[in-house]
């Protein structure tokens, strides 16, 4: 392949050389000269143009090869320019729609201490405060992570129950039910699949307000299902979009649309596969599997 884009690159100068030996032919035909000479000029001529080819190829390719390599490199470039382009896209929009999330507890809190405060409303409001915080001050960290993950041993029932302890106040106050069953010990990392899992846990609790949460847990599987408001179909392929709110989000003004992202952004890196399924009214099961 590479032969042939050198001789079609060099096509002129084998023209300009057949050209000369057409002329030579003729001059010999001409003048009557004998031909054992016209073969044995003609066989340098052909042994030194040959040579010249074969020299010209050798430095073609290697020009060839840096410009290949300069490509390369350029494309290379390119694509991280585009991904930090993306990025910091994201961020600007993730900060724009979080800044505005936290304009709801801020003003709630403010209005309190206009009023006769409630002890468990402001402790809720700041646990919002605390939650989005953590999730903006993760997810730029799991963008720019490299060797932080640390794996060893984690029991999924260990992590759901010391997250159901943190969300104790308002499975209380919304007087949720609660069951959890079974094991799953896996080799992954416990702080990153804590927050992982947490933000699929507050969802439920967050968009439940009867009924109750039941969790699931087998070698491989863990299950999440809640008994509320539901997804539309139409959000269901869309819900691990960054900013992506959905119809319920923005009705009832509770989410962000980054606690989901950065769910998936962080099971991605820790191999777990997550899905979800919903029936508007009837609840939500969310599912972390691993092969």
């Amino acid at each position: 392949m590479l032969w042939f884009k050198f001789l079609k690159a060099k096509i002129p100068q084998i023209g300009v050389f057949l050209l000369m030996l057409a002329i030579y032919i003729v001059n010999f035909w001409l003048w009557r000269l004998p031909m054992m000479a016209f073969f044995n000029s003609s066989l340098f001529a052909l042994i030194i143009f040959v040579i010249y080819l074969i020299s010209s190829y050798f430095r073609w390719k290697g020009v060839q090869q840096a410009i290949c390599s300069v490509v390369q490199d350029n494309q290379t470039l390119q694509k991280k320019l585009d991904q930090q382009n993306l990025a910091e896209r994201e961020l600007e929009d993730i900060i724009r729609v979080w800044s505005h999330q936290m304009k709801i507890p801020l003003s709630a809190i403010d209005l309190m201490t206009q009023t006769e405060a409630d002890p468990k409303e402001l402790k809720n409001q700041v646990f919002s405060l605390e939650n989005y915080l953590k999730m903006l001050l993760e997810y730029q960290r799991i963008n720019n992570l490299a060797t932080d993950f640390r794996f060893d041993k984690v029991s999924m029932a260990d992590i759901m129950r010391e997250l159901i302890k943190k969300y104790s106040t308002f499975f209380i106050q919304k007087e949720l039910s609660l069951n959890i069953e079974g094991e799953w010990v896996v080799t992954s990392d416990q702080r990153w699949l804590t927050l992982a899992i947490e933000q699929l846990l507050n969802n439920a609790v967050k968009y439940t307000n009867s009924g109750g949460i039941f969790i699931q847990i087998e070698p491989g599987k863990l299950e999440i299902r809640d008994t509320g408001i539901g997804i539309l179909k139409e959000d269901i392929p869309r819900l691990f979009e960054h900013g992506f709110t959905g119809f319920n989000g923005r009705i009832q003004q509770k989410s962000t649309g980054l606690g989901l992202y950065l769910s998936k952004l962080i099971l991605d890196k820790l191999e777990f596969q997550i899905t979800i399924h919903s029936d508007i009214g009837q609840g939500t099961t969310v599912t972390i599997t691993k092969e």
